[in-house]
């Protein structure tokens, strides 16, 4: 097996350089017509250092959403051009950058070999492919929609990972206001504290009561600061441990969909998933007991997912959608009417997808808002912690003028 260098243009003409593993030049330039590539030079050489193997345990590099997303267009792409799934599998486990990937590709496609089906080929990797994922392809081998599952797929993994980016680029200035006050208060209790405190102890002075706490936690923290440290470590390893138990997920998702700014987001980040999700399974002709069974793991929340188990259960029992939905109090009113109007119709489908675009646009605008809700809250925050340190530094510092132009 040979390592080839090219060059090649896509389909739209945008240039690709890139390596593949072939037998020989004429294989390689087969496989690149097979990716949709037009090879403009092929040359036979040594592999590059960084693709001479796997990496092994905890180097490996971590299989990130952005990976399984172009694995899952490129794959969609690919299997649209008629290529068979095998062989597209294979063209894009030997062009993938990702090693890890690569390895799990490469095992997945050495399972179809032996007659094991996409779906249960992809189970076996539930750290690279998670379950929504695997239920989703299954669903599509057997409807015979696999194509469009790929396709919608894509489109949902994009969805989310922008959704995610929206949350993370919006709450970096509480994070980096947050991060800078905790730096400074360490700096404070490290170096300037100590200094006022030599300053004081020299005088007979009655202090505050704020300046006495703030001494007491210098005190605390100068002496006893491996005490903090450990003890804040092991609560946050209690903490991720305790988040993991079946317990613990159900509670810290019924307080993520109570806490103030973040709770009617995280709800309308549900209600879109749930309703995209939903109408994409529903056009691919699975049952709707199976798409909801699908869509309770999509949402990513407990408190959700039992209520759309409970709904699933009353479907299978006759009972419509909308008439459950008003059971609970998880759905907005606006979903229950609008599928209501949809099951009437026999236009759920695009009842669906109306609502999943209007909470789309719901989060964009929550999301935007994140920065100008939570600003006062901090600057508010600040402002204590301000004032506090001045009242417990500055009130002392007066009564020692005081003093000494009594003398």
């Amino acid at each position: 097996m040979s390592t080839f260098s090219y060059k090649a243009r896509d389909r739209v003409g945008k240039a690709i350089t890139g390596t593949l593993d072939a037998p020989d030049a004429n294989v390689a330039r087969a496989r690149l017509g097979e990716m949709g590539y037009i090879p403009i030079t092929l040359k036979e050489g040594k592999a590059k250092a960084k693709e001479k193997g796997p990496a092994t345990g905890f180097l490996k590099p971590k299989i990130r959403p952005k990976d399984i997303i172009i694995f899952t267009r490129q794959l969609a792409t690919l299997f649209a051009a008629g290529i068979p799934l095998l062989r597209s599998i294979q063209a894009l486990a030997e062009q993938i950058e990702n090693k890890t990937l690569k390895e799990v590709l490469q095992k997945v496609t050495a399972e179809i070999q032996t007659g094991a089906a996409f779906s249960d080929a992809l189970a076996k990797h539930p750290k690279a492919f998670s379950g929504i994922y695997v239920s989703m392809i299954r669903a599509g081998e057997a409807s015979g929609t696999l194509e469009d599952i790929l396709k919608r797929l894509a489109l949902l993994a994009e969805h989310d990972a922008e959704t995610k980016a929206k949350i993370k680029a919006a709450t970096r200035y509480p994070k980096i206001v947050i991060g800078a006050m905790l730096v400074a208060i360490v700096i404070l209790m490290k170096f300037v504290v100590p200094n006022f405190m030599q300053i004081f102890e020299t005088v007979e002075l009655e202090l505050p009561l704020a300046t006495r706490m703030l001494i007491k936690a210098n005190y605390v923290f100068t002496n006893y600061w491996y005490i903090l440290f450990g003890g804040a470590g092991i609560l946050f390893f209690a903490f991720s441990k305790f988040k993991k138990t079946k317990y613990g997920r159900r509670q810290m998702d019924a307080l993520n969909l109570k806490i103030p700014i973040f709770g009617p987001i995280f709800l309308k980040v549900a209600m879109s998933v749930f309703t995209r999700t939903l109408s994409t399974l529903n056009r691919s002709g699975i049952s709707i007991i199976k798409n909801l069974e699908i869509c309770a793991e999509v949402v990513d929340n407990v408190i959700i997912a039992e209520v759309i188990d409970h709904l699933k259960e009353n479907v299978k029992e006759g009972k419509s959608i909308a008439s459950t939905m008003k059971e609970s109090t998880i759905f907005p009113p606006m979903v229950i009417q609008m599928m209501s109007a949809g099951e009437e119709s026999g236009e759920l489908d695009d009842m669906l997808v109306k609502v999943s675009e209007y909470y789309d646009l719901e989060v964009d605008y929550a999301i935007g808002n994140i920065s100008s809700l939570i600003e006062p809250v901090l600057l508010a925050f600040l402002g204590v912690v301000v004032l506090f340190l001045m009242l417990a530094i500055f009130m002392p510092m007066w009564d020692l003028v005081k003093l000494a132009q009594e003398q």
